[in-house]
């Protein structure tokens, strides 16, 4: 808070009409106070001795020139500046106002005739002109929106240094591995920076120790079932598989088998096929074992699965699947599950998977609560602060 004499009201009146101006004259005023103790009234009180002249540019003050005066001089240097027909005045044309604008306001930028800021001190640059009330007012009547300078940053320096590894992938996976949507669920489910390169059939994979090797395994999970089958759908499911709680399996038979159906949940999560009749598809034929397959819907990993557990082998899209010791193949809807090598001919002796899901556990997004706090609750509330 500034206290002003009559006599400074009267020149903030005078240069209130340009912002710059009213910066101008408060640091005067803020700075004579620091150095008086207090306003221009004040120290006359207590020395009515004190003599101000000025003379020539000279300020002649015991403690540094009056506020008063040094702002005479700032609005007689602006007048200079824009004094029309002047250089670096404004030109003087028709329709043009009084020389000193209405009022007796030499040179004051923002009045009518006057448009816009055509003087400037020495201490002002072209920015700061744009950045006063005037400037941004001049822009928005000539239609232009104000400019905001800004830098880019470069955040490479960030993950330059980072553990790098480059994953090689089957050329015939990168259509259906490559995918905008897939890098992004490889992403969020790794924390990883994922690059595809197609061209070099490779993935790679920038980020901490930790996160490479999620990203790592998420991709070898993908690699290994897809040798059994591929498309877009079966990557997504691996890369974010959807967790299923119940699924109707519905057996499409190739040739002279019968049809099979059966709902599998968590309280009957498996349909057995092979030749002793316990099991849900009973097939007599002398190459089907007793317990052949088995179908089995994984709650933890939220899909359904096939396991092999015969002699003779069992093949899901033409390709032998490894014995019950190894481990297990994700199911899709539309794979083909055959009985017989396809290489000695019979290709058809099976049947086509109808994996239809009933129930899905929904993806539960752990956010912060988004509310304000009521006055009982911020009362009621401990601080953490004194």
């Amino acid at each position: 808070a500034i206290g002003f004499s009559r006599q400074q009201t009267c020149w903030v009146g005078r240069a209130a009409v340009s912002d710059h101006w009213v910066f101008e004259f408060a640091h005067i005023i803020c700075r004579q106070t620091m150095v008086r103790g207090g306003s221009d009234s004040e120290s006359s009180q207590r020395d009515p001795k004190r003599s101000k002249t000025f003379s020539g540019g000279d300020f002649g003050d015991a403690d540094g020139p009056s506020a008063e005066l040094q702002l005479e001089a700032l609005l007689a240097q602006n007048d200079s500046h824009n004094a029309p027909g002047k250089p670096g005045g404004p030109p003087r044309g028709p329709g043009a106002g009084p020389p000193g604008g209405p009022g007796g306001m030499p040179g004051m930028p923002g009045m009518s005739g006057m448009p816009g800021m055509p003087g400037m001190t020495p201490s002002m640059s072209p920015a700061m002109t744009a950045m006063t009330g005037a400037g941004i007012a001049r822009r928005e009547a000539e239609g232009e929106q104000p400019r905001v300078e800004t830098t880019p940053m470069d955040f490479s320096r960030l993950t330059r240094d980072l553990p790098t590894r480059a994953i090689p992938v089957p050329k015939d996976l990168v259509e259906c591995l490559m995918t905008p949507e897939n890098r992004q669920l490889l992403t969020e489910q790794s924390g990883a920076d994922v690059e595809w390169l197609p061209e070099e059939a490779s993935v790679k994979v920038r980020g901490s120790d930790e996160q490479v090797k999620r990203a790592t395994r998420l991709l070898q999970r993908v690699l290994m079932h897809c040798h059994w089958g591929k498309s877009e759908t079966k990557v997504k499911r691996l890369l974010k598989p959807k967790m299923v709680e119940s699924a109707i399996c519905r057996l499409s038979p190739m040739n002279t088998l019968r049809p099979a159906e059966k709902h599998l949940s968590g309280a009957s999560p498996t349909l057995r096929i092979g030749k002793d009749k316990a099991n849900d598809v009973v097939i007599q034929d002398a190459i089907i074992s007793r317990f052949h397959c088995v179908l089995e819907l994984d709650l933890e990993r939220g899909a359904v699965y096939v396991v092999d557990c015969s002699t003779n082998g069992t093949f899901l899209n033409g390709i032998r699947l490894p014995s019950k010791t190894v481990g297990k193949v994700l199911c899709s809807h539309g794979d083909d599950l055959t009985f017989k090598d396809p290489a000695s001919g019979e290709q058809e002796y099976g049947y086509t998977l109808n994996i239809i899901d009933l129930h899905v556990k929904p993806d539960v997004k752990l956010e912060a609560p988004r509310r304000l706090l009521t006055p009982e609750e911020m009362a009621s509330s401990g601080r953490d602060f004194a």
